[in-house]
């Protein structure tokens, strides 16, 4: 896709050209749920290497379909089933299952690392612990329809969940897919779901899967889009784009040529164009700058509800629950009990 004006390249989820500024036509593209995909392999009932009973298909995106099930224990799992145009032949399939692999059996407080990476009848599957929440995109989403956004102390305490995840993170690898649908919110933590999985993957066949989905690809760095394996630099870049759909509304809004802010203010204006910026040596310093800067005009981080979510026909209240995040060693309230969402989400994509 090209610019109608000065025929540079532009992908279909841009609404100006970064180079010349025009506004572009919206494009017809596919969004993550309508995205073209073959029929779900399993159905209710069924189980994957005789361990996992499926439950149902919970969601399908770029990378996957994921199913509840319950393990021999009982215990609720996600199971992702990966398409099989993401791999070429048998080498690649061992590949991925041997380097995804090497997460199983480990943990982190903000990240659901895979349990078990095999194959069941030829079809690659990953299954990790479900994690209760819902996608920042369902929350966005709602808010949205809403006629709303979220306040800056939520914005805040997103984004230092992501930050603060990524960083543990990257003591073992990168993620490589840092967007909404990958970002769930639970009743007191920010969760990130498919750690890894992207890293692992053959790198043009996760471009062109991502490529496809507009609501994705403003959050894949300029080096990825190119072939290039994930990097700690690309989790940042997809964290700038993070606060930017945020903050503004549009996560490619801070990487277009004439963006401003003045409502945030000239030094979070910089901070955010400095992380989406092409240059990966300038999203390192420009990501604490971003949240020291959003933390002097928000105050206490805190997190959006999970349920219930705005409703554009009632106008409710959507900060019913307000968990307020503090330091390390600090002691964190109780959050009060609120009925959890309905459409149970997890995961898309």
């Amino acid at each position: 896709m090209r610019c109608p004006q000065c025929q540079s390249r532009v992908t279909p989820s841009m609404r100006r050209c970064l180079r010349c500024g025009a506004v572009l036509p919206k494009a017809p593209g596919l969004t993550i749920e309508t995205l073209a995909r073959p029929a779900a392999p399993y159905a209710s009932g069924d189980r994957v290497v005789g361990r996992y009973r499926i439950l149902e298909a919970h969601g399908s995106g770029p990378l996957g379909t994921t199913y509840r099930a319950h393990d021999p224990t009982g215990r609720t799992m996600a199971v992702k089933v990966l398409p099989a145009a993401l791999f070429v032949g048998d080498a690649e399939r061992r590949e991925f299952v041997e380097r995804y692999g090497q997460l199983c059996g480990r943990t982190l407080p903000n990240a659901s690392l895979p349990v078990e990476v095999g194959v069941d009848n030829d079809v690659i599957f990953v299954a990790s612990t479900w994690v209760y929440g819902a996608s920042l995109r369902s929350i966005v989403r709602a808010y949205r329809a809403a006629d709303r956004r979220l306040e800056r102390d939520q914005v805040l305490g997103v984004l230092r969940g992501v930050a603060d995840a990524l960083r543990a993170l990257h003591a073992m690898t990168t993620h490589g897919a840092v967007y909404p649908e990958n970002v769930s919110v639970t009743a007191d933590a920010v969760v990130l779901l498919d750690p890894g999985l992207a890293a692992a993957l053959p790198p043009r066949r996760y471009v062109e899967r991502v490529e496809r989905a507009p609501e994705v690809w403003p959050y894949i760095a300029p080096e990825l889009r190119v072939g290039k394996r994930t990097n700690p630099g690309a989790d940042l870049f997809a964290l700038g784009a993070l606060a930017s759909e945020l903050l503004t509304g549009d996560p490619a809004r801070s990487a277009s040529a004439d963006f401003t802010a003045p409502d945030l203010g000239t030094t979070l204006e910089s901070a955010l164009r400095a992380a989406v910026s092409a240059q990966a040596s300038r999203r390192v310093s420009a990501v604490p700058e971003l949240l020291a800067g959003l933390a002097q005009i928000a105050g206490e981080a805190s997190l959006p509800p999970y349920a219930p979510l705005p409703s554009p026909s009632e106008m409710v209240d959507a900060r019913t629950r307000r968990v307020v995040l503090r330091g390390p060693g600090a002691i964190r309230p109780t959050p009060p009990k609120v009925p959890r969402s309905p459409l149970r989400e997890r995961k898309v994509g």
